[in-house]
Formats: C-alpha cells, structure tokens, sequence
C-alpha cells in the first residue's frame, strides 16, 4: 500500500495535502470535543469528512501506514482494502491509458465528483487488464460530447466500456435512519435516566415513519423494570422486541487488559455479546476514555465502563423492503447513453450491500428482472456486469472485503465472453460460491 499512498501523493502538493489532513484533524478535534448531556463522555457521532471524501480515504490510509492508532476501522473498511489491491496490481495500473488523468481528477479538491465512482472505474479498467487485454485505456472527457469510459483492444478486437457506481444507502435507507435515531433518542434518555443497561433486538413490521418519536419509550417504559433478561417484551402487529442486559463483567475483564476504540466494532460486541453486520446497531456509553501517551487527535479509548445500552434494528415491512431495494434501470439507461453506436459494449454498475438479507433478496429480483428485459436502444449492449460490495472491520482483523457479481449478457451472444474473471477485488484464480450476504459473515 505504500507504493499506492506515495503514488497518490505524488499529484498533489506537499503543502496542499498537509493542509487537508490539518483541516480533516480539526473536524475530528471538534468530534471528540463534544460533551454529552448525560454525564462527562462523548457523543460518538460519525466522523467521517464528506466535503473531501478522497482526502478523507488518503488520511485514512496514511494513518494505517504511519500512526494505526488514529486509524478509525469502520471507515477505513470500505476504502483500504482498494488501495491494497491496487498496490498487489501496481504495474498493471501503470499500464492503463491514461491513468494519471483520472487520478488527478480523483484527487482533485475542487472536484465535485465522488472518489467511490473515479476507484470503481480504476478498479474496472484494472479488471479488464487483469483478463489480458492487451490495451485497456480510460476515454477523456470533451463535454458536451457523451462517451463510454473505458476502450479495450486486443488484435482487431475492441470493445466500450461504462461505468457507474450507486453510492451508499438510498434515500428512503437514510430517512428511515434519520427516523430511527430520533426514536432511539427519546428511548436512550429513559435508559440512563433509569439505569436500565438494556440490549434490545427490535423488528418493526410497519414503516418506522408511521410511527410518532416516543412510540418506543412508552411501549416500554412500563415493562424493562420488571423484566428477567433474556425475553421477548413486545410482539404484535407493529413490532417485536427482545430484551437482554449487558454483561458488564465481561466488559470490565476485557478493559482491564484493553482499550477499545470507541466508536468500533469490539465496542459493539462487548455491549450486546455478539456482532450482526446486516443490522444496525445504536449504543450510548457512559464511561472514562482515555489517549495513548502524547496523541490528541482521533484515537478516544474507552478505558472504564459505567454504563452502556444499545439496540439492533431493522424493519421488515413490505414497503420498506421494497424502497430500500433500489433498481439499477435508472443508471443503465444513463450508462446506455454514453455508449457509441455499432460497437461492442458493457456496462458494469458496483453498489453496497448495507440493507441486510431481505432487501438483498428482494434487489436480486429487480437486477435480475431489469438486466432481462433492458431496452438497450439500439446500442449494441452485449453484457451488463453489477458488482455488489460489503465490507466489515472485526475486532481481529483489519478488515474483511466481501464482493458478488452478478453478470448477464444479451440472448444472441453466443460463447463470446469478454471476461473470464469477473470480481474487481479478487485475483484470477479466486472464486466466490453464492452471494456474499446469504453467507455466514466475519466471526
């Protein structure tokens, strides 16, 4: 990866980039700096930095490289294990056309185009190199002129291709968690008010916006003094929810030898006594936190614990089943458009899987649906590759990268295949059995 971060680097002006990293360190200052009404401790908001995501991704790989206690896990998840696999294929990268400039167009500041799009065209473009193509070269830009973003060539041989990467959860995911938060707000205050160090396991079965801000806590409140943990509270019609109580001895076994980063993925196992990465899961800490000698920024530890609670969520409502599972019709059409007539083409569209098992369910049906019957209006489309990711930090691992493919071609195509290998993030003589979210994921 160092060939990678010194490579990237190397586009950007010292001075330019240790004014980035000093902006991106005071956004974390700010973070860790504010108080919780509850006590002496912090809010453990996200700290991520979206007004320069790729600075944000270049930080986060030099922390790792340099000084891996500030490195924050969940975030760097998503994106390191990229810059790893482009470091493990270095000399095949510099052997893409016109790579530079779409690096530079990465790493530019100004630049309103999301970084995850610009890797997943590198990724892309390293795919096809990676499958022997002899001359895999990036398409400049000229707009308002529409063209594909990659040409591959092998003998008389050539073939366009276009990219386009959906990026994060969809608008319904995020409003549903907005929604939640604020349920989970009025709930979090009655535990610590109440002391009640509750692990809750919720299922609503409508659609959270249906129900007002305190539905939680008064469905509640009257029951979790009175319970024997583990149980079910509530099962009905609106929701069903199971009860459990963190084991603090376990947790103060575990300070005693250890910090935990907080926030982190052996924070949440520690709460609730086991992770579940296609849930969500909401805590609040009430504890001491702590720094390794001489460091300030973007490295709290929880080093005692007072108290804790916290709750995996998800709905399994119809509706919102089906507006989380969003379709990739939309992105082939506007792929569609940036093809040249008369030439062999593809498409390939990369997404993330963070909705858990039922929307995934439900997304294979409409990809699979939409990829059959596509109008692909008169451009000789001949297949349509959609790269699903998901990552995970576990508390022994650095990070765990998952990724399917599901890949379709045009009824008439016969045996041509472009690709014999179709992961981004795999090597050649990798294979993945199954799709990655019905698999047993990371212990």
């Amino acid at each position: 990866m160092q060939c990678v971060f010194n490579w990237l680097l190397s586009f950007i002006e010292p001075k330019e980039w240790c004014s980035r990293r000093e902006v991106i360190e005071n956004h974390l200052s700010k973070i860790y700096a504010r108080k919780n009404p509850h006590r002496d401790t912090k809010y453990f908001e996200s700290v991520s930095f979206q007004s320069d995501k790729i600075g944000w991704y270049l930080y986060q790989l030099e922390m790792i490289l340099t000084e891996p206690t500030k490195y924050e896990p969940i975030q760097g998840a998503k994106v390191i294990p990229i810059f790893e696999w482009l470091g493990k294929n270095f000399e095949l990268i510099n052997q893409i056309g016109g790579v530079d400039e779409k690096v530079k167009n990465l790493l530019l500041l100004g630049n309103k185009t999301d970084p995850d799009s610009l890797l997943f065209e590198i990724l892309v473009a390293l795919l096809w190199k990676r499958n022997g193509w002899e001359d895999v070269s990036f398409i400049p830009e000229v707009p308002p002129n529409k063209s594909p973003d990659i040409k591959v060539v092998s003998g008389n041989t050539e073939w366009f291709v276009e990219c386009k990467r959906l990026n994060g959860r969809s608008e319904y995911s995020e409003k549903e968690r907005e929604k939640w938060q604020k349920m989970w707000w009025h709930l979090r205050d009655y535990l610590v008010n109440k002391q009640i160090p509750a692990v809750l396991d919720i299922v609503f079965h409508v659609e959270l916006k249906t129900l007002p801000d305190d539905f939680l806590v008064k469905q509640l409140q009257n029951k979790l003094l009175f319970l024997s943990a583990p149980c079910v509270v509530i099962s009905n019609e609106q929701c069903q929810v199971g009860f459990d109580v963190v084991n603090f001895k376990k947790v103060r076994a575990h300070l005693e030898k250890f910090f935990v980063k907080m926030p982190s993925n052996q924070l949440i196992e520690l709460i609730a006594g086991y992770r579940d990465p296609n849930r969500s899961f909401t805590h609040t800490v009430l504890g001491k936190t702590g720094r390794f000698e001489g460091e300030q920024l973007n490295i709290q530890y929880l080093t005692t614990l007072d108290f804790a609670a916290g709750a995996f969520w998800h709905c399994d409502a119809e509706d919102s089943i089906n507006k989380k599972a969003r379709d990739i019709r939309k992105h082939l059409a506007e792929a569609t458009k940036q093809l040249p007539e008369n030439q062999k083409s593809v498409i390939h569209v990369g997404l993330e899987t963070l909705d858990g098992v039922l929307v995934e369910a439900e997304r294979y049906s409409r990809i699979f649906n939409t990829a059959q019957n596509f109008d692909s209006f008169g451009k000789d489309l001949r297949w349509i590759y959609c790269h699903l990711f998901q990552s995970y930090a576990p508390p022994d691992q650095d990070w765990v990268f998952d990724e399917t493919v599901y890949y379709f071609s045009r009824k008439d195509v016969g045996n041509e295949r472009p690709l014999t290998h179709h992961l981004v993030m795999t090597s050649s003589g990798d294979s993945a059995d199954g799709v990655h979210w019905l698999q047993n994921t990371p212990p």
